[in-house]
């Protein structure tokens, strides 16, 4: 059970959320809710509503959702043990007293947020010593000034093995959290440590709650060490989920929805002085499923501005492929001339660089391109051959079939085929119709297409809203399990909220707002679909299914009449589709009847 759990029932029975979401969000009533301009993203007309009586906010703009406590880890940016702080803090309930084992772990992290401050100091003061002019002077000829060197924190690291240790750690103790951080190394237990960054410009990693976490190291002059070291995994360092720059991007990203992924710290820092501030780096690693996690969260739309040689168009590609699974929007730009984002931004102004950003590929356009290898309309048979083999050996491991569909449908275009052909040769269905069948027959679900919600779509998600708010309902769990919902989002939360069911966790809808392990545009579908009124009755339930059964007919029927009326129809066929058609009508007119009798029962 989790060890904070009777504490947050106790924080939501006794601390109101639009009171202490008012603190930040002025908020007015609008009927049984309390609305306002959304903290989340910009707006002129209120779209965020707060529902008190069921404990959770939701914003029709920007789909933000959640329950008290992921107000306060979003609004605050901070993350859940925090949050439960600032509102033990505000409440005056006391947390649940931590393990040992939590205490200590907080200890250790405590001594190493300390150490990296200490080491962060130390760096950026050698800037002014004798030995760091040297680097001053690196850093003016790359365009870096004072101004910049304060906003980046930047330091350099001295030249010599013993500086850190003389300087910063008078403890063993302190030499072995240098060690855990990557700040001192040893060859061997039975020899000093020493200094591992050395003659080296310093950047620090910086969390996005101010905090120094790593270190990124570039050598300055020739070497024949790596250009770049950065610090390694640590208690209180994850590279597959940091970014560089984060810290001073986080606003901007969460503002304009958007993000720029760039490959190292002088690219982030270039474009960020350039006023394109929602740019980020990973580091060390490079870009990972940790980091799109991260981002999706945040950003909507995301550019890729690697580096032009084959190790950036390689990460861009993994970026792309990741990017892409989890629904986010991605291009990938192009930097003219072979240069690199930082070396683009010394020469370009802020709408230069907007512009090249607007002018990025679609991600289809460049993977298939890369895949492709330069084969197109023009090349010979042999090496379109080959192009076709590469592309369906990329497709086959996609689960989604529009996915398939887009990509193939590049492919075509940029290798002048028909898609049609490429398609049935996917399929392996050689002579079939040209019109390819791209919906997953099994459960035929629909994706989420902004706008244009079809009404099969829209019920689903209030059957699912309403089971939500009104657990009660699982006494109709049997009628639901026969139900193959064409929403994907719809069927993502039955199979979780079924789950749950069975393993008898009695879930609020505050509480389902706030799990992470739910993708956060998923709470937003359905959120916007509470009703004020949380209280529903079965028969109001049972008349959504007969809706929703009514939604199927009525679209397989206009199957069936589109069907009658092609010309070359047998007389045994337009008879067999007659009788479907009639069939369904016959249901549709007990749905009816029953329909009026639940009603006139409930009044």
């Amino acid at each position: 059970m989790n060890p904070y759990q009777s504490f947050k029932e106790r924080v939501r029975r006794e601390v109101s959320i639009d009171s202490y979401i008012n603190r930040f969000v002025p908020l007015r009533r609008m009927g049984r809710n309390l609305v306002g301009i959304c903290p989340f993203h910009n707006e002129k007309t209120p779209s965020f509503n707060v529902n008190a009586e069921g404990g959770f906010y939701h914003c029709f703009g920007c789909k933000a959702s959640g329950d008290l406590f992921r107000f306060v880890m979003d609004y605050q940016k901070v993350d859940f043990l925090k949050s439960l702080e600032i509102l033990s803090e505000y409440s005056g309930i006391p947390l649940v007293e931590r393990t040992k084992e939590e205490e200590e772990s907080e200890r250790k992290k405590e001594a190493l947020f300390q150490i990296s401050q200490k080491a962060l100091e130390y760096f950026q003061k050698n800037l002014n010593t004798a030995a760091g002019e040297l680097a001053l002077k690196y850093l003016e000829s790359r365009g870096l000034y004072a101004e910049d060197l304060k906003v980046f924190k930047i330091g350099f690291g001295l030249p010599g093995f013993g500086n850190l240790r003389a300087e910063l750690f008078k403890t063993e103790a302190e030499v072995k959290l240098g060690e855990q951080l990557g700040l001192l190394k040893r060859q061997d237990q039975n020899k000093d440590p020493y200094d591992f960054f050395r003659s080296r410009i310093m950047f620090p990693v910086i969390d996005t709650r101010g905090r120094v976490v790593a270190f990124s190291g570039r050598i300055l002059g020739e070497s024949e060490e790596a250009k770049y070291i950065n610090s390694p995994n640590s208690l209180i360092y994850d590279k597959s989920r940091t970014f560089y720059n984060l810290n001073l991007s986080q606003d901007s990203i969460r503002k304009t929805r958007e993000a720029v992924i760039v490959e190292g710290v002088f690219d982030a820092i270039g474009l960020f002085r350039k006023g394109i501030e929602f740019v980020v780096a990973p580091l060390g690693t490079g870009f990972t499923e940790g980091h799109v996690r991260i981002l999706k969260n945040m950003a909507d739309k995301v550019y890729l501005m690697m580096d032009s040689d084959k190790a950036g168009t390689k990460g861009a590609f993994r970026a792309v492929n990741l990017l892409s699974k989890e629904g986010v929007v991605v291009k990938v730009c192009h930097i003219p001339e072979g240069k690199d984002p930082f070396d683009y931004s010394l020469h370009h102004n802020k709408q230069e660089i907007r512009d090249l950003l607007e002018g990025a590929l679609p991600a289809s356009q460049f993977m298939i391109r890369e895949i492709l290898g330069g084969t197109g309309p023009t090349s010979l048979a042999e090496e379109k051959q080959a192009g076709v083999k590469k592309l369906f050996e990329f497709l086959k491991p996609m689960e989604k079939e529009t996915d398939k569909q887009v990509y193939l449908e590049e492919g075509a275009r940029q290798l002048g085929l028909s898609f049609s052909s490429l398609f049935q040769d996917f399929r392996g269905k050689p002579g079939v119709s040209s019109t390819p069948s791209v919906v997953d027959t099994k459960k035929d679900r629909t994706p989420e297409k902004p706008g244009k919600l079809s009404p099969v779509l829209i019920c689903e998600r209030k059957m699912i809203a309403m089971l939500i708010q009104n657990l009660e309902l699982f006494s109709f769990a049997d009628d639901l399990l026969s139900l193959e919902f064409r929403d994907e989002v719809s069927a993502f939360f039955w199979d979780y909220l079924y789950t749950k069911y069975l393993q008898n966790e009695n879930l609020t809808a505050a509480e389902i707002l706030s799990r992470e392990e739910i993708p956060s545009e998923y709470l937003g579908m359905i959120a916007e679909h509470f009703s004020a009124d949380v209280s529903v009755t079965p028969a109001t339930f049972k008349a959504m299914f007969l809706y929703h059964a009514d939604l199927l007919d009525d679209a397989r029927m206009e199957e069936l009449v589109k069907e009658m009326a092609k010309p070359d129809l047998t007389i045994e066929e337009k008879n067999n589709l007659l009788s479907e058609l009639s069939l369904l009508k016959s249901e549709k007119n007990k749905r009816s009847v029953y329909l009026r009798t639940i009603q006139t029962l409930e009044v």
